[in-house]
């Protein structure tokens, strides 16, 4: 009986997928009015134009929806390149910006695609195409038309870093039948923290494992050395704070926390990293209220009183990380959840957070009680502890240490975890 209900609530998934193709290709053809596809995009998602490969690899798919989930696959493309030369990388991507990460890490064994959307016929068409030995999707990534076609072709499918929210879950858990036999599917989900484990376990999963989140092992953000050397002589002896990943719910404590600052320690420098453009937006016009002086990163002709320095391009946020004593990590002072601080503690920032950080609880808990971050309520508390620093500058030094220990650790313990959930599938493949 309860496979007669999957095998029901399967076609009614696919015929909802198929029923989407009816106003499917006007929606995403206003999506690239609104430059959120390109042609090239457009195509690959209705399973059309794909590349091709002259190499006579054997191939391992791997999918990241969006920058952060890219990132990591990054880490599990590298590793895998490292181990074995017979194969070749097929990275699959969503969005634009996950898409550029892909150029600027070009590597001759990794191709780029977009992912098709979930509609069975373009999941039967690029599986045709590609063939791939073993897939693995990162995180969140959930797309059943694509899970019943890899089982379907004997294809092994992995989850790893997976990450399933608390809405999520409630989400599933109304869809228990077809959570059941969807979860079932990938030979392991590699859960990166507690609450994700004991979520998946709650929906009756036991091919789960607990691991260390794979975000460790990434490589850290590029740094424009010109761009850095420039800024790092241009605001010589000034104490720098970056406030990362802000929301424009945010923006007000940020603005009012550098008011604050600066009229204690006028030598010291916010760069301001909008999570999205209305943050921007929102920033600029309340310094633009209160007359502050500001400008713009990047900036060939920045002038040494400039005490707000807001970012306004995507995927350059590694050299001012560098350039930051302290990172104060947004989305964390909202509803928002917070967002991941080990790209900043992997350029050597301490980091502070609010108290909103179930997106990344476990992570913050590790580095809370290693003291490599902190947690801050308001912008009285951000201040009090950006004072200690720039008041103690030998303090920090015992906070790099314990960075540092954690970050060369977990890089290890990933790499051992992912070498032994894939060689069997490796092992194959040789």
């Amino acid at each position: 009986m309860k496979k007669i209900f999957q095998n029901f609530a399967i076609l009614i998934y696919v015929f909802l997928t198929n029923l989407f193709l009816i106003f499917g290709y006007a929606y995403m053809t206003i999506r690239r009015a609104n430059s959120k596809e390109t042609y090239e995009s457009l195509k690959q998602k209705f399973a059309q134009n794909f590349s091709s490969s002259s190499q006579n690899k054997k191939i391992i798919w791997i999918h990241a929806a969006s920058i952060g989930e890219t990132y990591s696959g990054l880490s599990v493309a590298r590793f895998i390149l490292k181990h074995n030369t017979k194969i070749c990388i097929l990275f699959t991507t969503t969005t634009l910006s996950s898409a550029k990460i892909l150029e600027n890490n070009a590597n001759e064994r990794v191709i780029h695609q977009f992912l098709p959307l979930d509609v069975k016929i373009f999941v039967k068409r690029f599986l045709n195409h590609w063939s791939p030995v073993l897939s693995i999707f990162m995180e969140s990534e959930i797309w059943p038309n694509f899970y019943l076609e890899l089982e379907r072709r004997h294809i092994p499918l992995y989850l790893l870093n997976a990450r399933l929210s608390d809405k999520s879950f409630k989400r599933w858990n109304k869809l228990k039948i077809l959570a059941d036999r969807i979860f079932s599917i990938p030979k392991l989900i590699s859960c990166q923290d507690n609450d994700t484990y004991n979520r998946y376990k709650q929906l009756g999963q036991s091919n789960i494992r607990l691991c260390e989140n794979i975000k460790y092992a990434n490589t850290p953000l590029k740094t424009n050395k010109a761009e850095y050397e420039y800024l790092k002589k241009i605001l010589e002896k000034k104490f720098i704070y970056i406030a990362a990943s802000v929301h424009e719910k945010e923006t007000e404590l940020f603005f009012v926390l550098h008011k604050k600052i600066l009229d204690k320690h006028p030598n010291t420098v916010c760069i301001f990293a909008p999570r999205h453009s209305e943050t921007c937006s929102k920033m600029i016009s309340l310094l633009d209220a209160d007359a502050h002086s500001w400008s713009y990163l990047p900036n060939n002709d920045l002038k040494p009183d400039n005490k707000f320095l807001i970012i306004n391009e995507v995927g350059i946020l590694g050299t001012y990380f560098e350039l930051s004593q302290i990172a104060v990590i947004g989305g964390s002072f909202d509803t928002i959840g917070g967002h991941n601080p080990i790209e900043a503690i992997q350029k050597n920032c301490i980091v502070l957070h609010g108290e909103n950080i179930q997106n990344f609880s476990d992570i913050y808990e590790s580095l809370d009680k290693l003291k490599c971050s902190f947690l801050t309520k308001d912008a009285d508390s951000i201040m009090q502890k950006i004072e200690d620093y720039i008041c103690q500058p030998n303090k920090k030094q015992d906070t790099l240490k314990n960075i540092n220990t954690i970050i060369s650790k977990k890089k290890v313990l990933i790499e051992n975890e992912i070498l032994d959930i894939l060689n069997l599938e490796l092992g194959k493949i040789k």
